[in-house]
């Protein structure tokens, strides 16, 4: 954020106290040559953001930008002369999606271009739905006339391999009326000689999903009208495993770039349909997500175009809690609202809107916030940041003329909408859900763009991968914060009853045990107690959220016994050789930098000697070195010696054995691994995966990550299992995958294992 534009408008906000939003966004409103001020301000840094995004993009030329685009679609098209090997297909469809961004606001022709070459890699390589989205969209930016009849050939054919009688028929009836030669003409029989097979066959119904998300016959919410609130118990038994409740997010904010998942369905695995107006900046999984999102879009894209969410943080995702069904849905419930302050009393505690149980919005304005508990300072930042969205949105967009062409009465919106920022703002911080997903890793930097599911190393055919690739998918990353006002309900306990899935925008809660009767249903806000210390958990909960935890687990005489248990170590100091745990810091290994690490000083707790660690330093070196098949037997045996200084299931063990496994297996796919690393791989990974399993259980993605190395294995036939023990954790392990991710894992337990 620009530290001049911000310590102006912090020098005009004169908050002495904090009483609600409302009041403090006044401050800046209210005094005519203040507001004044501010907003120029703010005007002068969007238009600075705008000029140097502009500058930026300006820098290549266009005609250099269509030649670039031109070539790599040259490149793909070199790729379909040898359409029979399915890699080549992907990367045909790799460099058209390439194409597709470098064409982004440059050429229409080009553009339309990629998209309709791309359709006929996707069509070739099975991905039929996505096909026929790009063929929509080539006919939308401006394909060729005289090209028609193929590309609706192409979308005949998508049609009939989706099985859709209505889009066959619709595409056959426009190749009627048009001049087709031969070749066209023989594909539009045999299309035609297809159709009947799908007459009587009925679209398929997506409403399991809505009655699985209004299912809440396990549990009640209780308001206790005190300072605790409201919180979420059982109204029975609930099994471990269980499904507790699912939850749709009312709004959703990328972490990061927004080009790595949709930005309205938030699927991470997916093949990219980027807007055009904002240089490709954000991105869809279909035509059916970039049409849905196209009223929250409308007021963002201009901020993407220079890059203003990049400076917002958290308000990114209040604003979307405001565009995302949420402000202008309620309009009819504000309709006798004379003046502002009327409107804002309404959307606050105790107000008719805020308390209305069936508008959408109301559930969202009834959250939590922790603003008074903030430095004033903070709230002060949180302000500014509120403003300038709000110049944002009156300067740039029409979404005030939207709500004032939707209201009657003369109220400051910008006001309003400002305090309403502010306020979300505050709910966020408290009651945001981060998206926490597996994502696989691309070794290979060839691409403009990185999306897994174009990449030519990974797959066979589509959501099936090649042997031995699984453990691509051994890494896990926060892709979006969610807003989930039902979720939210939940209170913290530092040993959490339930595992979240996250499937796009969707939460499903499993049980992580059984659930008595009555019992509360609590959730997790930081790292649970069998990972981290009381004290160390304390002071985030009061950090972040503002309360000291008074769980069960904080308050047992045991105190961090849980955790102690996979942190002890034999003092290396030949005179002592006591077993002992560190005090601070416990996960040293972490350190960020190699100078870090060589600054870690963790004393015997007996003796009180500085730990040398030289089986940890001698271990790291060797892992920069593991294309040497003796390198590799060094590292076995240093690591199999780790038990003269690390006890138990050890969480520093754990990790030096995940991180081996991990750099080991960048050769798996080139064949130099030979028997004696897959029985040393094995064993590694059998340990971490027990040591998973101790401290977080087998139903986590931190369990999946791991286990993915251990089904490569399998699948490459180098280590035999027994099924049953295999199908019950493919049974209780991968409940917690989102959908597209699950789909991934089933197919490749069915490709290799089953049949291993």
């Amino acid at each position: 954020m620009d530290s001049k534009w911000l310590n102006f408008l912090l020098s005009q906000l004169r908050l002495v106290n904090y009483e609600n939003e409302y009041e403090t966004m006044r401050l800046l409103f209210d005094k005519p040559l203040s507001c004044k001020l501010v907003c120029k301000s703010a005007q002068d840094l969007l238009e600075s953001l705008k000029r140097n995004e502009n500058y930026e993009f300006l820098l290549k030329d266009k005609q250099t930008r269509v030649r670039e685009a031109a070539n790599l679609r040259k490149e793909g098209n070199d790729c379909m002369a040898e359409k029979e090997k399915p890699n080549k297909v992907l990367e045909a469809c790799r460099l058209y999606t390439d194409a597709i961004f470098t064409a982004i606001g440059v050429d229409n022709m080009e553009l339309s271009l990629g998209y309709a070459n791309r359709a006929l890699a996707l069509q070739c390589f099975g991905y039929y739905q996505q096909a026929y989205d790009d063929c929509e969209c080539a006919l939308e930016i401006g394909y060729p006339k005289k090209l028609y009849p193929k590309i609706i050939c192409r979308q005949a054919y998508c049609a009939l391999q989706l099985n859709n009688a209505e889009l066959l028929t619709k595409h056959l009836s426009s190749l009627e009326s048009m001049h087709l030669n031969e070749n066209f003409r023989r594909q539009e029989q045999e299309l035609r000689a297809n159709l009947w097979k799908l007459q009587n066959q009925t679209e398929k119904t997506n409403g399991n999903v809505e009655l699985i998300l209004k299912n809440r016959d396990s549990q009640e919410i209780v308001n206790t009208f005190s300072e605790i609130g409201r919180y979420m118990r059982a109204k029975r038994l609930i099994k471990q495993n269980e499904l507790i409740f699912s939850e749709r997010a009312t709004a959703l904010a990328p972490i990061g770039s927004a080009i790595q998942l949709c930005n309205h369905c938030a699927k991470t695995s997916f093949i990219p349909i980027p807007c055009q107006h904002c240089r490709g900046r954000v991105v869809y999984c279909s035509l059916a997500c970039l049409k849905a999102h196209k009223n929250i879009h409308l007021h963002e894209c201009s901020a993407y175009q220079m890059q203003l969410f990049a400076h917002v943080g958290i308000a990114h995702l209040a604003l979307r809690i405001i565009l995302d069904n949420g402000l202008l849905t309620i309009l009819d419930l504000l309709r006798n609202k004379q003046t502002t302050k009327a409107i804002w009393t309404s959307l606050t505690e105790g107000g008719d809107v805020w308390s209305n149980p069936t508008a959408a919005y109301s559930e969202s304005l009834r959250m939590v916030s922790h603003l008074k508990k903030m430095a004033l300072e903070d709230v002060k930042v949180f302000a500014a940041v509120s403003h300038l969205i709000v110049v944002y949105l009156s300067r740039y967009t029409s979404f005030f003329d939207l709500l004032s062409s939707n209201h009657r009465f003369n109220c400051n919106w910008e006001l309003i909408v400002a305090a309403l920022i502010l306020k979300h703002i505050g709910q966020s911080i408290v009651n945001g859900h981060v998206c926490t997903v597996i994502r696989p890793k691309i070794f290979e930097n060839y691409s403009l763009t990185e999306y897994h599911l174009l990449n030519e190393d990974l797959w066979e055919k589509p959501w099936h991968l090649r042997r031995g690739y699984l453990h691509r998918f051994a890494y896990i990353d926060d892709v979006a914060t969610l807003n989930l006002p039902y979720t939210s309900i939940c209170n913290h306990s530092c040993l959490p009853l339930f595992q979240p899935k996250f499937s796009g925008r969707i939460i499903s809660a499993y049980a992580m045990r059984d659930i008595k009767e009555s019992e509360e249903i609590t959730n997790c806000y930081t790292q649970h107690s069998r990972v981290e210390r009381r004290q160390t958990r304390q002071e985030i909960l009061k950090k972040s959220y503002h309360f000291i935890c008074k769980c069960g687990e904080c308050m047992r005489q045991e105190g961090d016994d849980d955790v102690n248990q996979f942190h002890q170590y034999r003092c290396d100091n030949e005179k002592c050789r006591h077993v002992f745990v560190p005090q601070t810091p416990l996960k040293w290994w972490q350190r960020k930098t190699s100078n870090d690490l060589q600054n870690i000083n963790v004393l015997c707790a007996v003796c009180g000697s500085r730990q040398m660690f030289k089986w940890f330093y001698d271990y790291q070196k060797l892992l920069t070195s593991l294309n040497s098949p003796l390198t590799r037997l060094r590292l076995y045996q240093l690591y199999q010696n780790l038990d003269e200084y690390l006890l138990a299931f050890n969480s520093c063990k754990a990790f030096m054995a995940s991180k081996a496994v991990q750099e080991i297996f960048k050769f798996l796919n080139d064949g130099s691994l030979n028997e004696e690393d897959y029985k040393n791989l094995t064993r590694m990974i059998k340990y971490s995966l027990e040591y998973e399993t101790y401290t977080s259980g087998s139903s986590c993605i931190s369990y999946i990550c791991e286990m993915t190395y251990l089904w490569d294995i399998i699948a490459l036939g180098k280590w035999k299992y027994e099924h049953k023990d295999m199908n019950s954790i493919f049974n209780e392990s991968l409940i917690v995958l989102g959908d597209e991710m699950f789909l991934i894992f089933s197919n490749y337990y069915k490709d290799f294992l089953v049949k291993s």
